[in-house]
C-alpha cells in the first residue's frame, strides 16, 4: 500500500483546504522527505489526516462523532480529510467529512459522512460507517491498529524499550505491539474464576439455610392428618343435617308472611277501584266523544279561520285613504326635484369656459414654480441671498490663472513632464538594483575569502590529526603484541599451576603419565614466579586502554574534521554559484543603463543622487500645475454658478407676473375646488330627483297592492262562508246519531288527549292487578299448605341457627387444625424439592469452577502478567526475527538475539568483533537507532502481515542523536529506497532539516493557524 495523494481542510491548526501530492518527482527520486516546522504548529496533522480519512479516527482522538470533535479547526463550520492510495487491486479515494449545523462556527455537529470510491471510474463503492470501515480494511488489509503499527514507525518506543528496567519493559513492549488483550484475558480469567468460586460458595450457603423435617416427625403429622380428616367429615353431616331443618323453617315462615302480605294487597285493591269508579263513568263518555273529535275540531277551526278573514279585511279597508293621500305627496315632491336638476346643470355649464381659463393659467404657474425650485436647487444657499456677484471681476482672475499655467508649462505639456519624471524614475531604480547587485557580489567575495581561509585551517588540522593518528597506531601495535607475549605467558603459568598435584604425585622410577620420564626433578622444587609479568601485563594493559581510547577520540575527531571540511566545501561552492549567478542580472542592467562596464560604487551613488534630484524637480512642477489647474476649474465653476444665479432671478420675475393674470380671472384661489363644489351641487340635485321619484313609485305600488289584498280577501271570506255552512250540517248529522244531545254536551265530554291516556292506563293497571293477585294467592295457599304437611321440627329459627352456628365453629377448628398439617407436609416437600435442585446447581458450579481453576492455572493472575509474558515471549521472538530481517538489509554487522534468562532482555551480536555478545544498553546513539528502526520496521511488517507497506512515517527519536547518529540514521533511512519505499519523517531539530533536501514546512502564521509549502503542496483555497 502506497499513500499517493493527502488532501484535507480545516483540521487542527490547519485552517483552509490543502493538498499534498506524494507523486512529485521530489519525492520519488530521494524516498525520504522532512516534514519540519516549530513544535506546536501542526506537523502531525497531516498524519491525523491520512487516519481520518481512511478510518475517521486519529491515534490522538479514538472517536469523532456528532458529540465530539477535538480535530476541526476553531472558528469554522466543516472539515474533511481525503486520501488517495494505491494497492495491487488498484487505486481508491478515501473521503471523511464532517459540518456543524447551517456550516456555522457555532452550529451542532452533524453526523459524520465516510466514503470509498474507485479512482479510475469514480464510482462510490460505499457510503455506509460500517461498510467503509470493512472495505478499507478488506483494500488496504489492515485495521486501525494495524495501520498505526504498519505505517506509523514505532522507533521512538523501541529505544525507550532498550534503555528501561526489567520491570519497565513490560509495559513498553504491551503498547508498542498492541499486546494489551492479553494481559486483560489474564485479569478476566482471574475474576472470572473468583466470580464462579463465589458463586459456588453462595449456593452452599443456600442449601444449609433449608430446614427439613425429620422423617419419624413427618410420619407422626401423617397419622394426625388422617384423624382429623375423618372428624371432619364427621361434623360435615351435622352441619348439612342441621342445615336443612333452619331451610325449612325459614322457608314456612317466609310462605306465611307472603300469603298475608297478598291478602292486605287484594283489600287494597279492592278500596282503589271503589275510589276509581266516577273516572271510570268519565272514561266511557269522553271514549264515545273520542269518535267525534276529529269532525268537530274540523268545523270549530273553519269558524276561527271565517272570523280572522273579516277581521283582515275590514283592516284593509280602513287604510286605503291613507295611501291614497302620500301617493299624491310623492308626485308633487318629484316635480319639484326635477326642476332644482335643471337649474345646477345650467349654472355649471356657465362656468365651465372661465374654470378651463383658470387651469391652464394654475398650470402655467405650476410648472413655472417646478422650474424655479429645480433652478435653485442647483446653487448652494448662501448664492442665493444678497444681490447677484459681479461677472466682471471673475473672468479678469480667470485671465490671470491663466497666464500663470502658461508660464509654467512653456513649451511642454503635462503628458511630457509626466513621461520625463517617469524616465528619471525608472533609471533610479535600475541604479538602486545595480547598486545593490554590486554590494551583494562584493559581500559574497569577502565571505569566500573567509571561507578560502577557514578550508585552508581545516586542512592543517586534518594533518595533523592524521599524523596523529599514525603515531597513535605505531605506538600501539608493538604494545598489542608485546601484550599477546604476556598473555601466553600467563595461560602456560596458569596451566604449570594446574600441574602442582600431579607433581606431588611422581615417584622415582616410574615414569611420568604425561611425557613418560623416569626423573622427575621438578617433583619438590617450586615452579617459576610469574608475578613480575603480570604486573607489567595489568601496566600494559592499562597503557594500552588508554591509547584505544585517546585512537577512538582522535577518530572521533578526524571524522568531525572531515565533515567540516565538506561542508565548508559545499559552503564554498554554493557562494561561488550565487557569485556566478549576479554576473548576469548585473550585466543586464547596466545594458538599460546604457554601459559597458560598471564604474565604481562612488559614482553608482552620484548617479542615483542625481536622478533623485531630478524627479523632485519634476515632481514639484508638476504639483505646482496640479494647483493652478485646480484653481482654473473652480473659477470655471463660479463662473457657472453666477449664469445659474441669472436664470433664477429671471425665473422668479416670471412667476409674479403669471400670478398677477391669475388673480385678474378669479379671485377663487383653488379651481379644482370651485369646480368640485359646482359639481356637487349637481349630484345633490341629481340624487334628490332619484330618490323622489322612487317614494313616488312605491307609493303608488303600495296603494295599488292594498286595493289587490282587498279583492283577495272578500273573496277568501265567501269561499270559507260556503265551507262552514257545508262542514255544520254534515256535523249535525253525526251528532244526531250519537248518544250527545247537542255540542255543549259533546264539548262537556271530550277530554285532553293526555287526561284520556292515563285514565285509561289507570283503568288497565287496576285490572291487571286484580289478575296478579288472584293468581299469587292460589300459588301461596298451595305452597304454605305442602310445607305444614312437612312437620321437620316444632323448633324456631333462631333456636336451629344457633345451633348451627355452633356446630360449624367446631367444624372451622377442626379446618383450621387440618390446613396447618398440611401446609407444613406441604412446605417440607417444597424444601425437599429446593435442596434437590440445589445440590443439582452445586454440582454443575463445581464442574464449572473446576474448568475455570484449570484455566487460571495455565494463564490467569490479579495483574495479568502470567498470559501476557507468554504472550509478549511468542510476540517478542516473532517481532527479533522480523527484525533481523530488516537489520541484514541496513547492515551484515549486527544480529539480535533474546537472552536465555530474561525473556524480555535483548543482546546484539557484533559480527566485526568475532560474534561478541553485547546487551543494548552499551550501544551507541546511532547504534541505538538503527536497532530501533529494525525493530520499528519489523513490527510494522508483522502488523501488515502479507500486505506490502510502501509509505512509512517516523514522528519521534532524532531529538537525542549527536551529529554521528543522525548521519548514520539518514544514511539508513535512505537505503530503504532501494525496496520502493518513501519515508516520512517529522521533526524541529534543525540539523535534520540541513540534510533531508526535501522538506514539507509548515509554518505559523497570525491567529495560530499555519501554512504548509513544499513540494506537491498547495492551498487549495
Amino acid at each position: 500500500m502506497r499513500i499517493l495523494q493527502i488532501r484535507f481542510n480545516n483540521l487542527n491548526s490547519l485552517a483552509g483546504e490543502w493538498q499534498i501530492d506524494l507523486t512529485d518527482p521530489a519525492y520519488t527520486a530521494d524516498g525520504i522527505f522532512a516534514i519540519t516546522g516549530p513544535t506546536g504548529a501542526g506537523k502531525s496533522t497531516l498524519l491525523d489526516a491520512v487516519c481520518l480519512a481512511l478510518y475517521g479516527r486519529t491515534p490522538r482522538q479514538s472517536r469523532v462523532n456528532a458529540s465530539q470533535n477535538e480535530v476541526m479547526s476553531r472558528q469554522t463550520g466543516e472539515c474533511f480529510a481525503e486520501v488517495v492510495f494505491e494497492t495491487p487491486q488498484g487505486r481508491w479515494c478515501c473521503h471523511w467529512s464532517q459540518h456543524r449545523s447551517r456550516k456555522k462556527a457555532d452550529g451542532a455537529l452533524q453526523q459524520p459522512k465516510h466514503e470509498v470510491s474507485e479512482v479510475a471510474s469514480g464510482k462510490v463503492l460505499v457510503t455506509k460507517l460500517k461498510d467503509v470501515a470493512e472495505t478499507v480494511e478488506r483494500l488496504t488489509g489492515m485495521d486501525f491498529d494495524r495501520f498505526t503499527r504498519s505505517m506509523l514507525l514505532a522507533q521512538g518506543g523501541f529505544a525507550a524499550f532498550l534503555q528501561a528496567d526489567a520491570d519497565a519493559r513490560a509495559p513498553i513492549l504491551e503498547q508498542i505491539t498492541g499486546t494489551s488483550i492479553y494481559s486483560d484475558i489474564s485479569k478476566a480469567v482471574h475474576q472470572r474464576r473468583g466470580e464462579e468460586k463465589q458463586a459456588l460458595e453462595q449456593l452452599k450457603a443456600a442449601q444449609s439455610g433449608l430446614q427439613l423435617l425429620e422423617p419419624e416427625a413427618e410420619a407422626e403429622i401423617g397419622r394426625e392428618l388422617a384423624e382429623l380428616n375423618e372428624r371432619v367429615h364427621e361434623h360435615q353431616t351435622q352441619v348439612d343435617q342441621q342445615q336443612a331443618l333452619l331451610n325449612w323453617r325459614q322457608q314456612l315462615d317466609a310462605e306465611t308472611a307472603q300469603l298475608q302480605r297478598l291478602q292486605q294487597d287484594q283489600q287494597q285493591l279492592e278500596q282503589a277501584q271503589h275510589a276509581f269508579a266516577p273516572q271510570q263513568q268519565a272514561l266511557q263518555q269522553a271514549q264515545h266523544a273520542e269518535a267525534l273529535r276529529s269532525e268537530f275540531e274540523l268545523l270549530r277551526q273553519r269558524r276561527r279561520d271565517l272570523s280572522a278573514a273579516a277581521e283582515e279585511l275590514t283592516q284593509l279597508q280602513v287604510g286605503v285613504p291613507a295611501l291614497a293621500q302620500a301617493q299624491q305627496t310623492a308626485a308633487e315632491a318629484l316635480h319639484a326635484a326635477r326642476q332644482q336638476l335643471a337649474h345646477t346643470e345650467t349654472e355649471r355649464e356657465r362656468q365651465q369656459p372661465l374654470l378651463t381659463q383658470l387651469r391652464e393659467q394654475d398650470w402655467a404657474i405650476q410648472a413655472q414654480q417646478n422650474r424655479l425650485q429645480q433652478l435653485q436647487a442647483q446653487l448652494p444657499a448662501e448664492l442665493l441671498q444678497g444681490p447677484a456677484p459681479d461677472p466682471t471681476l471673475l473672468q479678469q482672475a480667470m485671465q490671470q490663472t491663466q497666464t500663470a499655467l502658461a508660464n509654467v508649462l512653456g513649451s511642454s505639456n503635462r503628458s511630457e513632464l509626466k513621461q520625463q519624471q517617469e524616465q528619471v524614475r525608472a533609471r533610479g531604480e535600475q541604479l538602486r538594483d545595480l547598486l545593490g547587485l554590486v554590494r551583494q557580489a562584493d559581500e559574497l567575495q569577502q565571505e569566500e575569502a573567509g571561507l578560502t581561509a577557514t578550508r585552508t585551517a581545516l586542512d592543517k588540522q586534518q594533518a595533523a590529526a592524521q599524523q596523529q593518528g599514525e603515531q597513535l597506531l605505531a605506538r600501539l601495535e608493538p604494545l598489542q603484541r608485546e601484550q599477546q607475549d604476556l598473555l601466553k605467558l600467563q595461560r602456560l603459568a596458569e596451566r604449570i599451576a594446574d600441574l602442582e598435584q600431579q607433581r606431588h604425585e611422581l615417584e622415582p622410577g616410574k615414569p611420568c603419565p604425561l611425557c613418560g620420564s623416569e626423573e622427575h626433578p621438578w617433583r619438590t622444587a617450586q615452579p617459576p614466579s610469574l608475578s613480575e609479568e603480570a604486573v607489567r601485563l595489568q601496566r600494559l594493559e592499562q597503557e594500552l586502554a588508554e591509547l584505544q581510547r585517546a585512537q577512538q577520540q582522535q577518530a572521533i575527531q578526524q571524522a568531525q574534521l572531515e565533515r567540516d571540511a565538506s561542508h565548508q566545501y559545499q559552503q564554498l561552492q554554493t557562494l561561488q554559484q550565487k557569485r556566478a549567478a549576479l554576473d548576469a542580472p548585473i550585466h543586464a542592467c547596466l545594458l538599460q543603463l546604457g554601459w559597458t562596464e560598471c564604474p565604481a560604487q562612488d559614482v553608482l551613488n552620484e548617479a542615483y543622487r542625481n536622478a533623485g534630484e531630478q524627479w523632485k524637480q519634476l515632481q514639484q512642477q508638476l504639483d505646482r500645475i496640479d494647483a493652478l489647474e485646480a484653481e482654473q476649474k473652480q473659477q470655471e465653476q463660479q463662473q457657472v454658478r453666477q449664469q445659474q444665479r441669472l436664470e433664477v432671478d429671471t425665473a422668479a420675475a416670471e412667476l409674479a407676473r403669471l400670478q398677477q393674470q391669475r388673480t385678474a380671472l378669479s379671485p377663487e384661489p383653488n379651481t379644482d375646488a370651485w369646480d368640485a363644489r359646482l359639481k356637487a351641487a349637481v349630484d345633490q340635485a341629481r340624487k334628490a330627483q332619484e330618490q323622489a321619484q322612487t317614494t313616488a313609485s312605491e307609493s303608488e305600488q303600495a296603494l295599488k297592492r292594498c286595493q289587490d289584498q282587498i279583492a283577495d280577501r272578500e273573496a277568501a271570506r265567501q269561499r270559507l262562508t260556503q265551507d262552514t255552512e257545508h262542514l255544520q250540517t254534515a256535523f249535525n248529522a253525526v251528532l244526531v246519531q250519537s248518544v250527545f244531545a247537542d255540542e255543549t254536551a259533546l264539548q262537556a265530554a271530550l277530554l285532553p288527549r293526555e287526561q284520556l291516556q292515563a285514565l285509561q292506563r289507570e283503568a288497565d293497571a287496576l285490572s291487571a292487578r286484580a289478575t296478579e293477585l288472584k293468581a299469587l294467592l292460589g300459588r301461596s295457599e298451595q305452597s304454605l299448605a305442602t310445607l305444614q304437611q312437612q312437620a321437620l321440627t316444632e323448633q324456631s329459627a333462631t333456636q336451629l341457627n344457633e345451633t348451627l352456628q355452633q356446630l360449624k365453629r367446631q367444624q372451622g377448628t377442626l379446618l383450621e387444625q387440618r390446613g396447618s398439617l398440611q401446609q407444613t407436609l406441604t412446605l417440607n416437600a417444597e424444601r425437599k424439592a429446593q435442596f434437590g435442585a440445589q445440590q443439582h446447581a452445586i454440582d454443575a458450579q463445581q464442574r464449572e469452577l473446576s474448568r475455570w481453576e484449570q484455566l487460571h492455572e495455565l494463564i490467569g493472575s490479579a495483574d495479568g502478567k502470567k498470559f501476557r509474558n507468554f504472550a509478549q515471549g511468542l510476540t517478542f521472538e516473532l517481532m527479533v526475527g522480523h527484525a533481523n530481517r530488516q537489520l541484514q538489509k541496513m547492515s551484515d554487522r549486527y544480529l539480535l538475539v533474546r537472552d536465555i534468562e530474561q525473556p524480555l532482555e535483548l543482546n546484539v551480536i557484533d559480527n566485526y568483533q568475532a560474534g561478541e555478545v553485547r546487551s543494548t544498553k552499551n550501544l551507541s546513539g546511532g547504534e541505538s537507532f538503527l536497532i530501533s528502526l529494525a525493530l520499528a520496521l519489523g513490527l510494522s511488517g508483522m502488523a501488515s502481515r502479507n500486505v506490502r507497506v510502501d509509505s512509512l512515517f517516523l514522528d519521534e527519536g532524532f531529538g537525542t542523536l549527536d551529529e554521528e547518529a543522525l548521519e548514520t540514521a539518514l544514511d539508513t533511512l535512505s537505503g530503504l529506497q532501494q525496496e520502493g519505499k518513501l519515508i516520512g519523517v517529522i521533526s524541529h531539530v534543525q540539523a535534520l532539516k540541513d540534510r533531508i533536501a526535501t522538506r514539507v514546512e509548515v509554518q505559523p502564521a497570525s491567529g495560530g493557524r499555519s501554512r504548509i509549502s513544499g513540494p506537491g503542496c498547495r492551498a487549495l483555497n
